[in-house]
Order: C-alpha cells, then structure tokens, then sequence
C-alpha cells in the first residue's frame, strides 16, 4: 500500500531507523560476530538482534563490582519463543525444559504476552540454542522489534470451540505479520526452510513492512466477549470475538500501556473502540491499520512511536474513515465490551468426565527449581504424566489441558511435591499478583520487581490479615520501571519502579481490563509502600458497598477524598510512620 496520511516523520529518522535501513534485510554483521571471541555485539547489531527475539543485556547484580575493578561487564542474552495464544504441545514443553537445563540458568519465563523466555545466555550459545528451538518447530522471529509481536489470546479451552477457534484465529494474525527476510534462516538454521505452519517470511515485496518494518513494537490481542483475561484493551489492536455471534468480531485500536516517568508527554492508554466488523474481514481491517502505523506513525521520535499516540492525536473517528478507505470495508457502529468476567483460569477448570484443565500458579511466570521448591522438576513431572496440550496465560500462569480423569490421583500426588503450585493453597493475595522480571537482566528496569514482590505481597498480607480483609479480593501488579510490561496501570494496586529504592503506586482500575488506575502516592520508599496503602485500604474496609471490589470503590470517591488519604509527604513515608486508624 502506498503512503498515505500525514508526512510531517518522512525525512527526520532516529538512528534505529537508519540501522533497519541499512541492515541488508535484518543481516547485519550478526554472522561475523558470532565468531570474533567478544562476549558482546556492536550497538548496531543489538538493534537488529531484536527482530531474531534476542536482547542483549548485562548482569546487572555484578555491573558495578566488575566496574570497579575495571573489567568489562558479564554479558547476556534474553532469548524470546513467540507462541501465538501462548500455545505449545507437551513435547515441546519438555524439549525447552531440557534446553533450560543445558543453556541459560536453568530456568524457564513464562511472560505476560504468553511467550517463554531463557536468561542468561552467553552469545557463544545462541546458535545452538535456537538451532534446537527450531528443530521443534518453534521460532523466536519476531519475539521482539519493531513488527506484529506475539499475538495473545484466551488460552482456555472454550477459546479453542469450533465457533470461537480463538487459538487458530491468533496463529493465523502471527503467521501473517512476519517479519520478510531470510535472515532468521540464514543465521540460525543453516538456511534450512522451516514448515510454513512455523515462519512464513514473505518476501519485501509481498510483505505489509517495508524495508524498515513498523516505527515500533505492534501487539495484538485477542478476547472473548465474555472473558478479558489477556487485557485486550492495551493492545494497539484488540480483537474481540462476540461469543453470541461468532462470525462478528470487534475492533479496538490504540491501546498500550508504556510510559516515560520523565516524560509527562507519554502516557498508559486503552484502545477505542473502532467499530464491528465481519470475521471474514478482519485481515482487510487489520492490513489497513498496520499500514497506516508504518506510513505514519512517528519514526523520528520512539518515545512518540507507538500506535496509541497516532489515535491519540488523530481521534478514532479520523482512523476509523483512513482504515475504511484503504480496505474498502464498512466498519460498523457498536458498543463497546463490558468483559462480565475476567478469569485467571487457575485450578480445575473445563471438568467432564474425561477429562479436565489445571492452571497452575506460578511466581511471575517464573519456573525453576530451588531447594525447596523444585517448580521446574515438577512441572515437567506433571507434563510428562497427563501428556497435555499446554497454555500460557496472560499473567504468566501454567494452563494444563486434557488431563485424563484417571490420571488425577497421580496428578494431585505429583503436584504436592510443591503446593505452591496448587492455586487453592494460595492466600488471595499472592494468586491474583505478578510481575515483570527487572533486575538484574532487564536494562531498563529502575528497581525491583519479580524479586521483590513476594515481600511485598508478604507483609501486604499480614496488613490485611490484621485489617480484617484477608478474605478480600485484591489483585496487585509490580513493575520495575513505568513501561508497564506487567501492564501495572490496569490493576488494581499498581506499583511501578520509579529509582533503585522508590516506586509510584497507582489505584483502581477495574478487574475486567476496562478502567486504568490513577496515581495516587508518587516516589514511596520501597519498606513504606504498605504503609502507605493503610489509610485507604481501612476506608474501603469501612465504607465499602456488599461485594465491592477495592478497584471499583477506588474509582467511586471523589478525587478530594482520595486526596485526604494520599501519602503526600515523602519523608514520613520513607521513616515508615503512616499507621492504620481503627
């Protein structure tokens, strides 16, 4: 499709944008520096990396020892399997176990966009690694950069009916929006074609991308009408499946919830709803729209790039008239999504008496073994017994599906060895929260996170228990820095790494993914961060209606009383004096 829209980002380029350009279809130099005996790759090459689902990062516990001592820092890689719906067979569960045993750290991450990540990779090791990932018709192309990201979906079962096929409809978004280049082949299975079922790289001239892809990452995700477990709303498209008519779905557009804490320019934001449309027309809507992004969105400014900020400004009524001229596809008025229901899909769900699914809790998506708690050792146990289809939920949970009914007593013995597996074991609290991984492989992260949010769930939890709201629903998301990759802005305690030992904590946003939270403490100490949610947290034990989420009575005060209960004075909170009344 030709240019179309708005010029005024033609001429002015970042320098990613000038490394796509000049990258030889995403080559690079990456072959020769395989091979050159450094730990590590130019900057160039770290940026076209990306596009393979690689980022090169650094151990950050050691940087600033090995600093110090003038010694170059302890160089890794994050290596990313795209898994369209966050689907993936027993036998390729078990063949990326063993992987996570013979490279990385022996463990595997399940991220909040349903793919599977290894830490701590040496580059010395990435050939292997992903020549083995391929070899199980899994790919990490297009894990990250600036192209269609993996395509979240429902995992449940009923996702995959034969009205709704959720899953199918995800594979085939993912398979469309390849990135076009051999070079993922070329570097890393000996040029060798893999089945079209896995990669399909067009080539540039059949491609939607160009030479120089999209302006920035683009994610799609994809609900039920009655389920938003995977937060469609924060997807620069959303596509939701009306499960009442199935062949009609709608679109959303301009969702995301990156930010810049110094930036007040760039903000969290849901998508607007563009409209309902046919299912047979879905691919013509969302070319149109992918189309309009690369054309026009800001190619200079990457703060600015992403699709939300192009909808921002135009409106969604200007996006909704461009996307109906490119594709030649009435968008028709609708209304929008409630989400009735937004389901964890943990413990025994879909049972018949066949067969049933188990989600297993996991400790933000993290699966490894320790002393005392042998999770990788245990879920591969697990999958190798019931040999069932797997899922990756949208929180970074474990979904088990098809487990034969005459295998549970086995299953439930096995799943003892860790009950912390079992979601039932779990106090409230510690089940409905995640977070992103942070320190010390993220080298954007400001604090941290998935390390630190047991402590922070364990005293969140003594509170309420001493608050008389143990038995509470309270869903709390932690990330170490504002670009929400746990997606904080849509829980309801967010709390988002704002410096090495001080966070922002944002409140109410609703639990069915259609409401952001506002701020309401900014740059809190890291012990006082419960001391701080004191004060409201008994106003809503006391004032609260029968039944009334803490996100939904959050949103019904009014600013001014919200207000008399922030935490405005930073020193007191950094001595940890705020106390309970009552």
């Amino acid at each position: 499709m030709p240019l179309i829209g708005e010029q005024e980002n033609v001429v002015r380029k970042s320098p990613v944008e000038l490394i796509k350009e000049s990258s030889n279809g995403l080559r690079g130099s990456i072959a020769e520096q395989l091979t050159d005996g450094l730990g590590s790759f130019s900057t160039e090459n770290e940026q076209i990396l990306k596009f393979h689902g690689i980022y090169t990062q650094d151990n950050r516990d050691l940087r600033r020892e090995r600093t110090r001592a003038k010694q170059e820092v302890e160089h890794i890689c994050m290596i990313r399997v795209a898994l369209p719906g966050g689907v993936i067979s027993a036998e390729q569960y078990l063949a990326l176990d063993r992987l996570a045993r013979e490279f990385g750290n022996a463990a595997l991450r399940l991220t909040t966009r349903q793919g599977i990540q290894f830490h701590f990779v040496t580059k010395s090791d990435i050939e292997e690694l992903l020549k083995k990932i391929n070899q199980i018709l899994l790919t990490t192309w297009g894990g990250c950069g600036d192209v269609v990201r993996n395509v979240t979906a429902c995992p449940s079962s009923q996702s995959e009916g034969q009205k709704v096929r959720l899953s199918e409809l995800a594979k085939e978004i993912s398979l469309r929006y390849k990135a076009p280049s051999d070079a993922y082949l070329e570097l890393w299975v000996d040029g060798e074609r893999i089945p079209n079922e896995i990669l399909n790289a067009p080539s540039v001239d059949a491609s939607i991308y160009g030479l120089t892809m999209l302006p920035r990452k683009f994610k799609i995700g994809l609900a039920l009408s009655s389920d938003n477990c995977t937060d469609v709303l924060s997807s620069d498209v959303g596509v939701v499946i009306d499960e009442a008519e199935p062949d009609t779905i709608r679109i959303y557009v301009g969702g995301g919830m990156g930010r810049s804490a110094a930036d007040e320019s760039t903000f969290a934001r849901l998508a607007d709803l563009l409209g309902e449309i046919d299912r047979q027309d879905v691919f013509g809507v969302i070319d149109a729209i992918i189309s309009i992004q690369r054309d026009v969105g800001d190619r200079y400014d990457r703060t600015h790039a992403r699709f939300k900020y192009l909808v921002d400004r135009w409106g969604v009524d200007k996006v909704r008239k461009e996307v109906e001229a490119l594709s030649g596809i009435a968008i028709r008025e609708a209304t929008k999504d409630v989400f009735a229901e937004t389901t964890d899909h943990l413990g025994v769900t879909n049972e018949t008496s066949d067969h049933f699914d188990f989600g297993i809790k996991l400790p933000s998506g993290r699966i490894k073994d320790t002393p005392d708690l042998p999770y990788l050792t245990t879920i591969r146990r697990l999958v190798e017994l019931t040999n069932p289809k797997l899922a990756i939920t949208a929180k970074g949970d474990l979904l088990l599906k098809g487990i034969p009914s005459e295998a549970r007593v086995n299953f439930f013995k096995t799943l003892q060895n860790v009950p912390a597996l079992d979601p039932a074991t779990q106090p409230k609290v510690f089940r409905e929260s995640f977070a992103c991984v942070a320190l010390p492989t993220c080298g954007l992260a400001l604090a941290e996170s998935e390390r630190y949010l047991p402590t922070f769930l364990a005293e969140l939890a003594e509170n309420l228990e001493g608050l008389g709201l143990a038995d509470q629903s309270f869903e709390v998301r932690m990330t170490g820095c504002p670009n929400g990759c746990a997606r904080p802005y849509l829980a309801e305690i967010g709390i988002v790494g704002r410096s090495k030992r001080s966070y922002d904590i944002y409140l109410g946003a609703d639990r069915q993914g259609t409401r952001l939270g506002r701020l309401f403490a900014k740059d809190v100490d890291r012990q006082s961060l419960v001391a701080a949610l004191i004060p409201i947290l008994v106003l809503f034990r006391d004032n609260r209606f029968r039944a009334e989420s803490f996100g939904d009575f959050v949103s019904r005060q009014s600013i001014e009383l919200i207000d008399s209960f922030r935490p405005l004075e930073r020193t007191r909170l950094r001595q940890g004096k705020i106390e309970a009344a009552g």
